[in-house]
């Protein structure tokens, strides 16, 4: 008996000490360990997109020999998506399971960072740490990797981590990170109002914008090397995505869900390309003039609102466009608890046009949830009106940004 109760004096307290210390990175495990099981779980679904089009490259990549396929013009993906492909042709893997483990993968990685972004927002561990699994369980995001097979959480991560690092005032790597992330799908230009305005308002110094081209450049060198010719390793994609779809709306719960008609007349998409870049562009210029403090919540509010707007008035939308608000909506959330209702109703609306889509529900009403997401957007804007109007008197205080280089030469 004494042993024993030496045993556990001795022991006990040394491993509860250790427990202690390490309890949110086992957590953090706990969390992980039960997501990669729940995506086990439906491994093995097949959606349409795989069968049809990612399986079909699998195999013609791999047909070719890999490397040397990296010229091929193969599908309306960019060349950083195929060297993934080519990559995964030399595992001795199924490709649906090769697909959907890189998907999940960056699920992981966009799930850590979201985490580090809301500790950088002032959050607690604890706060960080359950942002981190609200992101590996959100349904929007395993039902795109686990499920579909999409790669979204790619260039998504990208433009997290971007985000990230801007907070952190890490310019060249933060348009980088977004450089890499644009060169993934062209869907990262939901993205670029936030980059914009903070180049605006010097959060990002304005030499570091040439880290994009050199990035991007780097990025389609290996498909030009390969025998592609200049214009299809850096552009062809795009603009193959940008005319492939002539309908106003792709199940997207955007503002052409509440037309009458689903039009295909092709002047009218291009007139509301300009309509939304209009929008947008209105937009920048209240973020970027408005006399509101330099708080990192702020930002988050900008990326949030810019993630979500774009998609909503941007023709030729596919349902799950709205991914990247999605994780935005995710952070958000957790910046302004109160608030909660606002994500709550664009994740939701998001999920049911996803879930349309893989699963065909038919009860589903398109305008009805499309106008949720609508009078999401416009209380979003109400309070991101009324949050920088505030110059954060009265509000919730949180540490500043880091200084600018121009403030600190100054």
């Amino acid at each position: 008996m004494k042993f024993a109760s030496n045993f556990r004096e001795t022991y006990g307290e040394k491993l509860l000490a250790l427990y202690k210390k390490y309890e949110y990175p086992l957590f953090a495990a706990a969390f992980l360990a039960v997501a990669v099981i729940m995506r086990l779980c439906i491994f093995d679904h097949h959606s349409n997109d795989y069968d049809m089009f990612l399986s079909v490259w699998f195999e013609e990549i791999k047909a070719a020999g890999g490397l040397s396929a990296l010229a091929a013009d193969l599908g309306d993906y960019t060349p950083m998506y195929k060297y993934i492909i080519t990559l995964l042709t030399f595992l001795p893997v199924n490709s649906l399971y090769s697909y959907k483990a890189v998907s999940c993968l960056f699920d992981v990685v966009m799930a850590i960072y979201v985490g580090l972004i809301v500790r950088q927002l002032g959050g607690s561990k604890l706060k960080g740490l359950l942002a981190y699994a609200a992101v590996l369980f959100l349904p929007n995001v395993f039902l795109n990797s686990a499920v579909w097979a999409q790669c979204d959480a790619i260039f998504t991560c990208f433009c997290i981590m971007s985000f990230y690092y801007m907070l952190k005032n890490m310019d060249n790597v933060s348009v980088a990170l977004y450089a890499v992330a644009f060169s993934f799908k062209l869907q990262a230009i939901f993205y670029a109002p936030v980059i914009v305005v903070a180049i605006l308002r010097k959060r990002l110094n304005l030499r570091s914008l040439l880290g994009f081209p050199l990035t991007y450049f780097l990025c389609g060198l290996p498909a030009w090397i390969a025998g592609m010719s200049f214009f299809d390793a850096y552009f062809a994609a795009y603009c193959t995505q940008v005319g492939e779809y002539p309908i106003l709306t792709l199940g997207a719960m955007n503002l052409y869900q509440l037309l009458p008609f689903n039009y295909t007349y092709e002047n009218l998409g291009r007139l509301l390309v300009f309509f939304s870049v209009g929008v947008c562009a209105m937009f920048c210029l209240f973020f970027y003039k408005k006399n509101y403090a330099e708080r990192k919540e702020n930002w988050v509010i900008i990326a949030y609102t810019m993630t979500t707007l774009l998609p909503f008035v941007l023709p030729h939308m596919h349902e799950r466009y709205f991914y990247i608000s999605d994780i935005f909506a995710v952070l958000f959330a957790f910046t302004f608890p109160k608030k909660i209702y606002i994500p709550a109703a664009t994740v939701y609306a998001s999920l049911r046009a996803v879930a349309s889509s893989l699963f065909g529900a038919q009860d589903l009403s398109f305008p009805a949830v499309a106008f949720l997401e609508f009078a999401a957007i416009v209380a979003l804007c109400l309070f991101a009106f009324r949050q920088l109007s505030d110059k954060g008197k009265g509000k919730r205080q949180l540490p500043p940004l880091p200084p600018t280089r121009e403030e600190t030469t100054e």
